[in-house]
């Protein structure tokens, strides 16, 4: 799931002159905008390449750079960035924190638990100081993100009911969609797949009219794995083709990969062989991420190396 960390950014040309300052900016996909046709990735480094290092413009640019590569799951390449600016002994307190989130996401990948911990314990510390400060709603949703990715259920669910309590008079669109997404979160962790369901609806509807293509792809995904998960797979099978849909080529190449496998799976799971080896060989073996590896190996098997089925419920 993707959280905006660039709504930490507050004035950055006051940032770096007054170290407690205010921040808010909005995220990578905001600045892409502006991009036209040109790549997103590539202008980001070209103007990168243009700031003076570790000034005002370069941590704001570097910070896009950062969301864009967690975004479209371009994990190594965050996880080298990560692992590298973390060496930095000097940062402005917004983007140290957004390395610590990034870092305690990809160990907590990578199964090194005990060290994801650490950095999820220090990104949540100054996330609190954070919200205290500047009352920034989606704040409380990173928070819940953080700890339901921790494996901390309760705390996560709680933090999410304040934060609906306390905005529940909000409209943005981008608040709601990433509320209603955390909370299924839970709720499917917790086995409460209906109410999941529910949750990612709210989810979708509510992002829908904003016309963010990058969102409601993963809104609608978000909603077909847990039809998937429910044993629906005629309405999975409808929502990962219009996640399909929403994607852009290039830019989203690497969630594409989640999508068709989740998608050939679910044909595989309706006795739809044909269909399932015709998305399958969509697949570009070479951008499925680590997480996936397992279900691209089975359903290989599966589909191509045995042409024969006998199930299709790999995680």
């Amino acid at each position: 799931m993707k959280l905006c960390w660039l709504l930490f950014c507050m004035l950055w040309s006051v940032m770096m002159t007054v170290a407690q300052a205010a921040e808010h900016l909005n995220d990578h996909e905001a600045f892409c905008q502006s991009a036209a046709r040109q790549d997103c990735l590539a202008l980001l480094q070209q103007q990168l390449d243009s700031a003076k290092p570790f000034s005002v413009r370069w941590y704001q640019l570097k910070s896009y750079q950062l969301d864009y590569l967690f975004d479209k799951h371009l994990d190594q390449q965050l996880a080298q960035q990560t692992t590298q600016l973390l060496q930095l002994e000097d940062m402005p307190p917004v983007f140290r924190t957004q390395l610590y989130f990034y870092q305690a996401k990809i160990l907590h990948s990578n199964g090194q638990l005990l060290q994801a911990q650490h950095y999820a314990d220090l990104a949540a510390a100054d996330l609190a100081q954070l919200f205290q400060a500047f009352a920034d709603p989606l704040r409380l949703v990173e928070l819940a993100n953080l700890q339901t990715v921790m494996g901390q259920q309760t705390q996560a669910w709680q933090l999410l009911m304040q934060a609906e309590a306390r905005f529940a008079k909000s409209k943005d669109p981008v608040f709601l969609f990433e509320l209603y997404t955390n909370k299924a979160l839970v709720q499917q962790a917790n086995g409460q797949m209906a109410d999941a369901a529910y949750a990612r609806k709210l989810a979708l509807d509510t992002i829908l009219p904003s016309g963010d293509d990058g969102k409601i792809s993963v809104a609608y995904g978000n909603l077909g794995r847990t039809y998937q998960l429910l044993g629906q797979y005629g309405l999975a099978q409808q929502y990962y083709q219009q996640a399909l849909a929403r994607m852009n080529p290039g830019a989203d190449d690497v969630r594409r990969q989640m999508r068709l496998l989740r998608l050939s799976q679910v044909h595989c799971q309706l006795q739809d062989l044909a269909g399932a080896r015709q998305i399958f060989s969509q697949v570009e073996p070479q951008l499925v991420e680590t997480t996936y590896q397992s279900l691209y190996q089975y359903l290989h098997q599966q589909l191509v190396a045995s042409k024969a089925i006998a199930q299709c419920d790999a995680d």
